[in-house]
């Protein structure tokens, strides 16, 4: 590639080279959307913890963020007094705990997610604070970066020719390119959330592997 990887443009610029073909380049923002799709399902990392800040509740609830994929953390705090501020503990709508096993005019104790909304009981004032897993910032031509590909744009690169071979029905290349993407990410964020990283194998052998799969492409 003549020029690296920093923003969605030079990502197209990739995938062209790599892909090599004109009646596939055009498919290639459908791509990167595709391959954004598997990091949303696929990674829960540090990187990806969000915090609303403190929100006032409203009958005891707080809107769902439009980008939430799955929870972290909850953190109540009072409106005033001498109460404390409280981690809560997620149950299920229709647990006992959230129904009756709960002091009614107690502190908050558990939440849950019920029609769209972060719902805590015992209802309450005060405000939440929800930590949670975000959906990654697509890529656009408005929104050129986000954190995955400043960190590690060759993740994006990989996620998206493998989506090119899936659409391609191409089993042999598909399994390369996803070889690629499944060892790099285990690099970059080693085992989930505490972003471990394992023994690495030496950069010559990561880039012999990625020639070999570019070539198979081509």
């Amino acid at each position: 590639m003549a020029n690296p990887i920093t923003n969605y443009a030079t990502l197209l610029v990739a995938l062209e080279e790599y892909l090599s073909r004109d009646d596939l380049q055009t498919y290639a923002p459908l791509f990167i959307q595709q391959a954004e799709g598997r990091f949303n399902t696929g990674l829960k990392v540090v990187d990806m913890h969000k915090s609303t800040g403190g929100v006032d509740l409203t009958a005891g609830a707080i809107a769902l963020p439009s980008d939430f994929i799955d929870w972290v953390a909850v953190e109540w705090t009072p409106p005033a007094g001498p109460q404390r501020p409280l981690m809560l503990r997620y149950v299920e709508a229709d647990s006992p705990e959230f129904r009756t096993r709960h002091r009614p005019n107690g502190p908050p104790q558990f939440y849950t997610l019920l029609a769209g909304k972060v719902r805590v009981m015992p209802a309450a004032t005060g405000k939440l604070d929800l930590t949670y897993y975000a959906r990654l910032p697509p890529l656009t031509e408005a929104q050129p970066t986000n954190w995955l590909i400043t960190k590690a744009p060759e993740i994006y690169l990989y996620g998206a020719l493998l989506e090119a071979m899936l659409f391609q029905k191409d089993e042999e290349r598909s399994g390369q390119w996803f070889g690629l993407l499944d060892k790099r990410l285990g690099e970059v964020f080693g085992a989930g959330d505490t972003q471990k990283t394992g023994a690495r194998t030496t950069r010559a052998a990561v880039e012999a592997a990625e020639a070999s799969a570019a070539k198979a492409v081509s």
